[in-house]
């Protein structure tokens, strides 16, 4: 199988950079909301993840990470679904909205379902009236008759772009800027087939991918994983994520072939742990040449993992017969997945209490 690894980067068996990421979960921004949370049911936890993407070593060698944004913006409208009107529509209840509201392109919206069948789900606005959503429907979810319910809780957020987290003409980008993709620091964002990279133009002070537009609102989705690839040579990048902490269970699509996913949660999880195995249509196997693969980036080298059925150790293994399910999954990044079944749901229920 072929993983289409990012432009930057060579396969895993030759990868030699060396590089030395970071993560750190605030204790005050994260642990102590949570705390307050547990005698206050009304207060949702704030926090911030702070990822370290090296510098290059060189104009041939630049540094490299992987980085998820698990935090969610905060909320501009929840209330309870009034009607399914749809495949792609739905009212809901004591909305009074401006027409057009939450679908303007220079800030793109988000609407979670955070009740009913399929909590943990969110689709991205594409019109609204006063009172009512239409949402870009998903391969897994292609209709919201049938997953939507009257009464289900939903809330319609703003989404994370590359300007709201790499930096902005307002906010300084966290990552060099330069003339073009060759001078600058590289975001990477998978759209399903290839990795499309985008820099901040020095020129023109916004995000770019090619031609002279504007992508800063382009969204960097809940479950999007992130590939970076660092050219300036003047010291370690630290970006901060910050946002309200998950409160529900997760829902999340994983395609078939190739997909870049995120650990959807603030804390951190195991290959394990992570659950992919469980989904309807994960293909295990006596070899990775047999079975779905998942890579995780190690700071050096995307490494493969498969989950096995062979007797007497049906688990995660990466070579040889050892149990790697434990491998971790830290905050604020997540896995390459490669598969032969179809699209399913993954679903998650939160490894912290509310």
């Amino acid at each position: 199988r072929h993983l289409n690894l990012p432009p930057s980067m060579t396969t895993p068996s030759i990868c030699t950079r060396s590089i030395a990421a970071a993560v750190a979960i605030s204790l005050a921004g994260y642990f102590a909301p949570m705390v307050f949370a547990q005698t206050t049911a009304t207060t949702i936890p704030v926090g911030f993840i702070t990822k370290t993407v090296p510098a290059a070593v060189d104009a041939a060698n630049p540094g490299s990470a992987v980085i998820s944004v698990p935090l969610y913006a905060t909320a501009a409208f929840t209330s309870a679904v009034a009607s399914v009107d749809g495949a792609t529509q739905f009212t809901m209840s004591s909305a009074a909205w401006t027409v057009g509201q939450f679908a303007a392109a220079t800030t793109p919206y988000l609407v979670r379902i955070k009740t009913g069948l399929r909590a943990g789900l969110f689709f991205a606005i594409s019109a609204n009236t006063a009172n009512q959503l239409t949402v870009i429907p998903t391969p897994s979810v292609p209709t919201l008759v049938g997953v939507l319910s009257v009464n289900d809780s939903c809330e319609i957020l703003p989404a994370n772009t590359l300007g709201s987290v790499f930096g902005n003409a307002i906010t300084p980008p966290t990552l060099a800027g330069g003339l073009n993709v060759t001078a600058a620091d590289n975001v990477y964002l998978f759209n399903g087939t290839s990795w499309v990279a985008y820099y901040y133009s020095s020129s023109s002070s916004f995000w770019k991918q090619s031609g002279n537009t504007d992508r800063s609102n382009t969204i960097v989705y809940p479950d999007d994983l992130v590939f970076i690839s660092r050219k300036s040579t003047a010291g370690p990048a630290a970006v901060t994520l910050m946002g309200t902490v998950p409160s529900t269970l997760e829902q999340s699509e994983i395609p078939s072939g190739s997909s870049a996913f995120s650990n959807r949660f603030p804390v951190d999880l195991t290959l394990a742990g992570l659950g992919l195995q469980g989904i309807p249509g994960w293909v295990a196997g006596a070899t990775a040449a047999s079975a779905d693969n998942v890579y995780l980036f190690n700071g050096t080298a995307w490494v493969k993992y498969y989950y096995s059925n062979a007797v007497g150790s049906a688990w995660w293994k990466q070579s040889g017969n050892t149990d790697r399910g434990t491998t971790p999954i830290p905050a604020g990044t997540g896995v390459f997945i490669v598969r032969a079944g179809s699209t399913a749901l993954l679903s998650q229920a939160l490894p912290y209490t509310p």
